[in-house]
């Protein structure tokens, strides 16, 4: 199966350096002193000034470090953060692994009728999701539901039984807030997920104004209720729909206005229990196949499974239905920045961790969760790349704790480090490039920038960075950190990204050589 998510081909960066001319709008340094001048300009020119900045730029070609200014002090990387999830993941299991859903009957299963239930065990699959098939929430399941009927079978007299004990451990990532959990972004991670772990609300407007709209889940209205309304304003009110989930809470506050003859309006609502929200789509999906359940679906967590360990002889598998290669669920993750993605893999890290310890791991005792065992696993990976332990402070996977503290150097080291790994092509692909794709699409849309910056985004509040190669007019390639805190600008309009665009657009510019004065 491929996933449909954007691709560009390495086009001169297979060979490392860049083939052609380019021009950014900036005025270009021909000297590395200059360089250094016009980068240290523009941060003084910064519209925080109060923020702190750690910036690193370094030449693939040469090895000699162009700028940097407080390229030591830890700082929080937001999203910066999946950049060593990718890199781990790709080490540790490497580009071609794939993870498989497995289903299981009771060994005396004959015929077109399941005895009893039907096991679904998790593997960490996070790409059975509409959103990397265009929206279409069926297509992900046909190899899961031909796995059954191509079995012959027609009824389940028991339970789907949603087994995700593979991941020890909470749902959610360490440090992660208690008011991102209710969306799209913070939503739960689970050993069997569907649809991102989200329900899509559609929200349409009333006949006139101050009607309450109509409000409709999408694909099933299980899991969670709808407490509020939103109404119908004038048709040049701007649509601003309000949702809160407390953690733990079935419950969904929706609040707010959409405009009349506006259109529906859609949010995303995380689900509180994603096994069970992957065991409703998984029955809806076998029905419409002709595939009956007479009884309710339940998981089975790593709690429940400790206690109550699955009995081999008792089960028969009937099909383990693959994901796509590991390298093509990276890039699913890095080009949109998907959190829940970015966290499922550090886990799997921990899992692989606790499977085949390698080095210091071997001996040790088992962490007691497997987020500790992927923060162990990433201790392992930082030794092999030459980054210092005390330059990476990270608890979980996906970038959005703000307790995540990493340096420029390190991250540089990361790049410098991917670009000649094995697995370098799968990294470099799954990069968002210059405006042609992913959270980098909008951005250096320029002629002399577009596809020349391959990037890593990093986005919380007051906290940016944007990390990855850019080519220079000189024909180099150059591995740049900039990460930011603190950014509260003092000008309307100013924003940490373009400022970040600025320090790209002028090593972009840089045409002098790296070993020159």
């Amino acid at each position: 199966m491929r996933l449909q998510v954007g691709r560009w081909a390495l086009v001169g960066w297979l060979a490392v350096a860049f083939t052609g001319p380019v021009g950014a709008a900036a005025p270009g340094a021909v000297s590395v002193g200059e360089l250094k001048r016009q980068l240290r300009d523009a941060l003084h020119a910064s519209a925080a000034p109060g923020a702190s900045w750690g910036v690193k730029a370094v030449s693939l070609q040469t090895g000699r470090t162009l700028f940097e200014t407080n390229a030591g002090s830890l700082l929080v990387p937001a999203s910066n953060t999946k950049l060593f999830t990718s890199a781990l993941v790709l080490d540790r299991l490497g580009p071609d692994r794939r993870l498989s859903t497995t289903l299981f009957v009771p060994a005396a299963t004959r015929g077109g009728t399941v005895p009893g239930d039907l096991l679904i065990r998790g593997g960490g699959d996070p790409t059975i999701s509409d959103r990397l098939h265009a929206g279409r929430w069926e297509t992900p399941w046909g190899p899961l539901v031909a796995a059954v009927t191509h079995a012959g079978i027609r009824h389940i007299a028991g339970d789907l039984v949603c087994d995700t004990s593979l991941f020890r451990g909470p749902p959610y990532g360490s440090g992660w807030n208690w008011d991102d959990l209710g969306f799209y972004y913070g939503a739960a991670v689970s050993a069997l997920s569907a649809n991102d772990n989200v329900l899509h609300l559609r929200v349409t407007p009333g006949a006139e104004v101050g009607h309450p709209a109509t409000l409709r889940l999408e694909p099933v209205a299980r899991l969670v209720e709808l407490i509020g309304e939103v109404r119908t304003g004038p048709t040049n009110a701007a649509a601003d729909v309000r949702l809160e989930r407390l953690p733990g809470e079935t419950r969904v506050t929706v609040s707010g206005v959409v405009p009349l003859r506006g259109g529906t309006q859609s949010e995303d609502v995380s689900v509180p229990a994603p096994g069970r929200y992957f065991g409703e789509l998984f029955r809806l999906a076998l029905q419409r196949a002709g595939v009956t359940v007479a009884g309710v679906v339940r998981e089975v967590g790593w709690r429940e499974r400790a206690e109550h360990p699955r009995v081999p002889d008792e089960w028969r598998e009937l099909a383990a239905v693959p994901s796509p290669k590991l390298a093509e669920v990276v890039r699913a993750m890095m080009k949109p920045s998907q959190n829940g993605y970015a966290h499922a893999l550090w886990l799997l890290a921990g899992v692989e961790a606790e499977r085949r310890p390698v080095g210091r791991e071997v001996g040790q005792p088992l962490p007691e969760t497997t987020e500790e065992s992927g923060s162990r696993a990433l201790q392992t990976f930082l030794a092999t790349a030459g980054i210092s332990a005390y330059e990476v402070a990270f608890e979980e996977g996906s970038g959005l704790s703000r307790k995540n503290l990493v340096t420029a150097n390190a991250v540089v080291q990361l790049l410098v480090h991917m670009n000649r790994h094995p697995a370098r092509v799968a990294w470099l692909e799954a990069l968002p490039v210059g405006g042609v794709d992913g959270t980098l699409k909008r951005r250096f849309v320029q002629p002399g920038l577009k596809h020349h910056v391959r990037a890593k985004t990093g986005t919380l509040r007051h906290v940016s960075g944007l990390s990855g190669y850019v080519d220079t007019k000189g024909g180099e390639t150059v591995a740049f950190s900039i990460l930011v805190n603190g950014y509260v600008p003092r000008r309307h309009g100013a924003g940490a990204d373009d400022e970040a665009d600025r320090l790209v657009e002028l090593l972009a510019a840089f045409s002098g050589p790296s070993d020159g004065e």
